[in-house]
Parts: structure tokens; sequence; C-alpha cells
């Protein structure tokens, strides 16, 4: 990591763990999704989406609203490599907060280690395509509502009249940790191929459009 990405990666980092709703939203993902894993078994996962999606939105689309996105940009004019200090910082505070999420899920449902690992990927690629949708609509809450709606509404309508349903990205991803529609390896290619073409058109966004 080169000195530059390494201050920015330091500065957004401490952006996200001062913000108290990040803290309050890692908290409540990590105790309430294995409460609701004691109930409903290890599927209770794709309750502790919301939370990653909170947690990627706030890391890019939060600036927007005070803009603070100016701000950032002055001292960081290399758009691309502010960027990737925002997704390196999501990724540090994602990946534990997945990970414990999962594992406490994991241990109340009596699942494999399998789960639990699948379970982490899931959790953070989520969060990783709502960061992108965050860059893209620059709303906290315009990319907090349409992650919402995707993943509980517009998913499972699609679902229920067409098979093609199962190459969006969450249904793709839910082999990971369980039996779903694909094996886990097509399911995480097919997630993969939806992360690269997301963060392709957020950073091709992020470049050109005025803040």
């Amino acid at each position: 990591m080169s000195n530059d990405l390494r201050h920015v990666f330091a500065a957004e980092l401490r952006k996200l763990a001062t913000l108290p709703a990040v803290r309050a939203t890692v908290v409540v993902t990590v105790l309430a999704t294995p409460a609701l894993a004691w109930a409903a078994g290890f599927r209770a996962v794709e309750y502790g989406r919301l939370g990653l999606v909170v947690l990627g939105v706030l890391t890019t689309a939060g600036e927007y609203s005070g803009r603070q996105i100016r701000t950032s940009l002055v001292c960081v004019p290399h758009r691309p490599l502010l960027l990737c200090g925002k997704v390196l910082a999501y990724l540090a505070v994602a990946i534990p907060a997945s990970l414990l999420t999962c594992a406490l899920s994991a241990l109340v449902a009596d699942a494999p280690a399998t789960a639990l690992l699948g379970g982490t990927a899931y959790l953070v690629a989520i969060g990783l395509l709502a960061l992108g949708v965050g860059v893209l609509l620059r709303s906290l809450s315009g990319a907090a509502a349409a992650m919402t709606a995707f993943l509980f509404v517009v998913s499972p309508l699609l679902a229920a009249v067409t098979d093609a349903a199962s190459h969006l990205p969450d249904r793709a991803g839910a082999g990971l940790y369980g039996p779903g529609a694909l094996s886990p390896w097509h399911g995480g290619a097919v997630v993969a191929a939806w992360l690269v073409v997301t963060t392709a058109l957020a950073l091709l966004t992020f470049t050109k459009r005025d803040a």
C-alpha cells in the first residue's frame, strides 16, 4: 500500500469510526442477527444485510448529505485514490463486523464453518454493492431506500415470476452460506460480476461527475 493510499485509508477509517450511526449499526447488527438466528436459523443473516447496507451507504453517500464531500475532494483531489480509501475503510469495519455476526449466528444456529465463512463473504459483498449505489445516487436516504427495496421487495417479486432472478446478487450470494438455486462457486462468480460492474460504474461516475 502506497503512503498516499495509507494516509487516505487512515483518514476515511477515522471518519467511519467517529460516526455514531456506524457504531450503532455495527452493535445492532452483531447483537440482533444472532438473536434472530436463535429462532430462524442461520438464514437470519439475511436480516443482517440491512446493517451492511447502512454501513456501505454511510461510507460514500453520507458525505453528500452535508456537502462534506467537497472538503474531502479538496484534501484528496485524486478521486480514484479517495474512493479506494473509502472502500478499504469500509472493508476494515465490515469484515470483522460480518465475521463476528456470522460466528455468533452460526454458534446459536449450530451451522457449519462453511456457512460462517460464506455468510461473512455474503454480508461484506452486499455492503459493497450498497457502497457503489451510494456513489451513484449521492443520497444517503435514496441509496438506503433503493437497496432495501431491492433486497426485500424487488428481488422476492422477481423470484416469484422468473428463474432468472437466481442471478440477482442477493439470491446468487445466498448459495455461499446455504442451499440456493446456484452452487457456491457459481453464485460467488455471479456476485463478483455484479461487484465488478457496480464498482466500475461508481468509479467512472465519481471521477467524471461534479461533486
